[in-house]
């Protein structure tokens, strides 16, 4: 099978324009100008863009049914407060859980979205829907427990590390939550389950300036948060640290390790960050709704860190879209190259997730992962770029060569 269009952005490689992909049993065979590629399996697909699926780092599919239920704003613990009282109130939060899954899936991939760093509370219901389907990624099982809640860490643990469901595209990762909803003890349980069965990690870290004042001080809005739910039972101290010298002390911060957010960092979490090669996804359209600071994505890339894009959920988000991210990106940094934003959002994702090797980029002997979007084109002056300066979406998405 050759596909052909205008454009071929193999990311780690030159652009190649009236260019070619050879695919043979899911697997690319070559890449360069369509010379020869032609033939009755050659689709055209004309004036548009070939690129690798996009890799969505940091997601939680099974927030979807919450979608625009509570606008996010700069109040961050009491939007979190108002979804705990949606799913208490849902008669079946579990089915709401996994039917969002299952749609979640659907919207990526008509997005183009072809790997996904999931999140979930429910790997028993959101794992084998993710096995069943086409997409490719790691499924992160959430763990919580702190406080007097620190009793739980080892049943929730053991379905978070569960492999029962994994599969040649869904692998298993661990997810410490937050630092306000898991304690240091227990982070530790976390990598050394992670790192004795070769699993990656991911935590969310440095959200909120309130995070990073309960790490320190063990005081704000998310102690009384934590006393208000009747999980505060005096173990908590303050540490002194920041939320990722937090994790540096607990041995979160792993090559295998992906911190999502990192909203709030000093020059000296950069460096921790940077040194032990972890990784950073950035959800651009998250962070504005929240009104966060400015986020520090390009220091990090400076200090050599990956930095990846998210979505986050669809609670905080209007779509799983990763080139919506890139646009919103690109408009609101318009300082960032266009090569710099789309390794972002395929290569670097797939860097993160372990799944380099296989996705990410267009190259021989990786996976067909790949998406086409096209652009309005007047004639010679024609650029692969203008991509970002629409809101086409794909007109076909491949994996492993199907297309989906």
């Amino acid at each position: 099978m050759n596909l052909k269009a205008r454009f071929v952005v193999p990311v780690d490689a030159p652009v190649i324009e009236d260019g070619a992909v050879t695919i043979q049993d899911g697997v690319i065979r070559s890449v360069g100008p369509d010379a020869g590629a032609s033939g009755a399996h050659a689709t055209d697909f004309g004036d548009a863009v070939i690129l690798p699926g996009f890799v969505n780092a940091h997601t939680h599919l099974e927030l979807g049914h919450l979608s625009g239920r509570v606008p996010p704003s700069a109040d961050f613990i009491g939007w979190i407060n108002q979804l705990m009282a949606l799913r208490e109130s849902d008669p079946q939060p579990e089915q709401s859980a996994a039917d969002a899954v299952q749609d979640g899936i659907a919207q990526s991939l008509a997005y183009g979205v072809t790997t996904v760093g999931d999140i979930t509370r429910t790997p028993h219901r959101s794992r084998p829907i993710l096995a069943r389907s086409a997409i490719r990624g790691v499924s992160f099982g959430e763990v919580s427990a702190i406080g007097n809640r620190l009793s739980l860490l080892g049943e929730r643990l053991a379905v978070a590390a569960s492999r029962e469901h994994e599969t040649n595209r869904v692998r298993v990762g661990v997810s410490p939550h937050a630092p306000y909803s898991i304690a240091p003890e227990a982070v530790a349980a976390c990598v050394e389950t992670a790192i004795e069965r070769h699993l990656p990690l991911c935590m969310h870290l440095a959200e909120t300036r309130d995070e990073v004042r309960f790490t320190q001080s063990a005081d704000g809005p998310f102690a009384d948060a934590l006393r208000d739910l009747g999980i505060w039972d005096g173990s908590i101290q303050p540490t002194g640290l920041s939320p990722i010298e937090l994790a540096a002390d607990t041995e979160l911060l792993t090559p295998n390790t992906l911190i999502a957010h990192a909203n709030y960092v000093s020059d000296s979490d950069v460096d921790l960050i940077a040194q032990a090669k972890s990784h950073v996804a950035f959800c651009p359209r998250t962070h504005a709704a929240f009104e966060h600071a400015p986020h520090r994505f390009r220091d990090m890339q400076a200090a050599g860190i990956n930095v990846c894009i998210g979505t986050d959920s669809l609670a905080s988000n209007p779509s799983l879209s990763i080139l919506d991210e890139l646009r919103f990106l690109q408009r609101a940094q318009c300082d960032v190259s266009a090569d710099t934003l789309m390794a972002m959002g395929t290569l670097n994702g797939a860097r993160a997730l372990g799944w380099d090797k296989t996705i990410g980029s267009i190259a021989p002997g990786k996976a067909a992962d790949l998406v086409v979007i096209p652009f309005e084109t007047t004639g010679d002056h024609a650029r692969w770029t203008q991509v970002f300066e629409s809101d086409a979406t794909p007109i076909a998405v491949y994996i492993d060569g199907t297309p989906q």
